[in-house]
C-alpha cells in the first residue's frame, strides 16, 4: 500500500466514534430522546487536546471542531431543538498571545442539515454564508415538507502534521486578509481546517485560499524550516462531501 492512500486509511479510522473515544477518553455527550449520541466533546488523558462532533439522527457526522486547552484556547458550545438535536454550534478560537480572535456559528435545521454559517473575528468583520431559509422548528408529528434547491457541495481540508512539534496551519482567503482559519496541529494529528461551500460543484481550494505553517512557539537552537503540501490523492465521502489532505513537514 503506497504512503498516501495508507494515510487516507488512517484517517477514516480515526474519524469514527470508537476511535475517537480512545485517542479522546474524557467525553461529555449530549443525546437524542431515543438515547443515541447528538454531540461529543472529548479530551485527551492530558486535557489539552481534543475534538467536538455532532451527528444527526441517523448517527452521520454533520460537524467536527478541533478543541484545545493549550496555545490559548479553542471551544465549541451547543445548543439544542427539543428532541435533542443540535441547533447551533458556536466555535470560538484565540491564541495565549495577541489579540486574534475568531469565531465560527453553524446553524442546523431540525434534521441534521446546516442553514447558515457566521464567521467573527478580532477585527470585527463578519461573514455570513447562508445554505438555506431557516425554518420554524415543529416536532416530527407530519411528513415535513421537501423543496427543490441546489445541491451543496463542500470541499473540505485537512492538516496532517508530521513535523516532531506542533504547528500553527493557517488558510487565508484570497483578496480577503480578514477571512483566515487557523488551527493547531499537535505532533502526528489530523485536523480538519474548514471547509468551502459551493452549489453543485467543487472547487479548487488553491483559486481561493494560500496556505501557511508555522511552529506553534519559537524554538531556539532548532532549525524549523516547516513546508506544506497537498497529497494528490482526496477522500470522496459521499456525492457532495470531498477531503484534500495537506502535509505539515520539516523535513
Amino acid at each position: 500500500m503506497n504512503k498516501p492512500f495508507f494515510i487516507l486509511a488512517t484517517y477514516m479510522l480515526f474519524s469514527t466514534l470508537q476511535v475517537a473515544a480512545q485517542n479522546y477518553p474524557q467525553c461529555v455527550y449530549h443525546y437524542f430522546k431515543n438515547k443515541k449520541v447528538s454531540t461529543s466533546q472529548c479530551f485527551d488523558k492530558e486535557n489539552r487536546w481534543g475534538k467536538a462532533t455532532a451527528y444527526n439522527k441517523l448517527g452521520k457526522i454533520i460537524y467536527e471542531s478541533e478543541l484545545r486547552h493549550v496555545g490559548g484556547s479553542s471551544s465549541v458550545a451547543f445548543s439544542y431543538y427539543p428532541d435533542g438535536a443540535v441547533e447551533k454550534a458556536r466555535w470560538h478560537s484565540a491564541p495565549d498571545a495577541g489579540i486574534q480572535w475568531y469565531n465560527t456559528t453553524t446553524t442546523f435545521s431540525p434534521d441534521g442539515s446546516v442553514i447558515k454559517t457566521e464567521e467573527n473575528n478580532y477585527d470585527m468583520s463578519t461573514r455570513v454564508q447562508l445554505m438555506k431559509e431557516p425554518v420554524e422548528y415543529k416536532p416530527q408529528t407530519q411528513k415535513p415538507e421537501t423543496a427543490s434547491c441546489a445541491a451543496i457541495y463542500s470541499t473540505e481540508y485537512y492538516y496532517i502534521n508530521k513535523c516532531k512539534f506542533p504547528v500553527l496551519v493557517q488558510a487565508l482567503r484570497i483578496g480577503n486578509p480578514n477571512d483566515a482559519k487557523t488551527v493547531v496541529v499537535t505532533v502526528g494529528d489530523t485536523v480538519k481546517g474548514g471547509s468551502f461551500i459551493m452549489a453543485e460543484q467543487f472547487v479548487e481550494l488553491a483559486d481561493y485560499y494560500s496556505f501557511s505553517a508555522i511552529p506553534t512557539k519559537n524554538l531556539k537552537r532548532r532549525s524549523y524550516n516547516v513546508s506544506l503540501y497537498r497529497l494528490p490523492a482526496y477522500k470522496q465521502a459521499n456525492k457532495e462531501t470531498r477531503a484534500y489532505f495537506y502535509v505539515v513537514t520539516n523535513k
